[in-house]
């Protein structure tokens, strides 16, 4: 069992089955808290919820929910320990910038100066940085792909790519979190503009990473 929050704008329903044309049972807010009990491969997850009056079991779209910080596990590397510790560091808006996500940049050969940049690689490699390993030093996200050497599985904080889109040269990449039904929880930067842990469908999936 995992706890998530509701990301939905408009708030989400809570269904009795996995399937949009069953019954609603409760419409749950955005930001609501819920205990993921069950997750489907069709992008369905069973879920409970703490009412005013009680608990509700039902099934909700995958898709709204967003895994909320996880305690670290003992085996993670000491990348990962330091990506947590940059978690709510964001893009300022308007003209302005975050000092700290230009640092990120300045990690790679392209350090710009505007945190609108993308910098999903730039904060995979500071993070590198900081901790002594050598990262790809590109600000390209697939440039991961062939970086240290590949895992048939996941471990805890493995750099994880995934497509972007069709455009082959496209992509993301980040911290290995959890897995769970279609969707793969990472810990990144540039996720909704911000260092976060966010959720990212298993189809779109390229590689595990692990250094050499």
């Amino acid at each position: 069992m995992s706890t998530h929050a509701v990301t939905a704008p408009s708030g989400l329903r809570l269904r009795s089955g996995p399937d949009f044309d069953q019954p609603i049972l409760f419409r749950l807010p955005n930001g609501t808290t819920v205990d993921v009990l069950d997750a489907s491969t069709d992008g369905w997850s069973r879920v409970r919820v703490a009412l005013a009056d009680g608990r509700l079991t039902g099934w909700v779209s995958a898709q709204w929910l967003e895994p909320l910080a996880l305690a670290p596990p003992p085996e993670e590397p000491a990348w990962m320990t330091i990506a947590r510790m940059e978690v709510g560091i964001q893009e300022y808006p308007d003209a302005q910038h975050n000092p700290r996500i230009i640092a990120y940049l300045r990690s790679t050969t392209n350090p710009a100066s505007s945190d609108e940049t993308p910098w999903c690689s730039a904060f995979a490699n500071w993070c590198m940085a900081q901790a002594g390993t050598s990262g790809t030093g590109s600000a390209r996200a697939r440039s991961w792909l062939t970086w240290g050497r590949a895992l048939s599985s996941p471990r805890p904080g493995c750099v994880t790519v995934f497509r972007r889109g069709n455009d082959p040269n496209a992509g993301h990449v980040a911290f290995f979190v959890a897995k769970r039904g279609a969707f793969i929880d990472v810990l990144g930067g540039n996720q909704r503009n911000s260092v976060r842990i966010s959720s990212y469908y298993l189809a779109d999936w390229l590689g595990y990473r692990w250094h050499a």
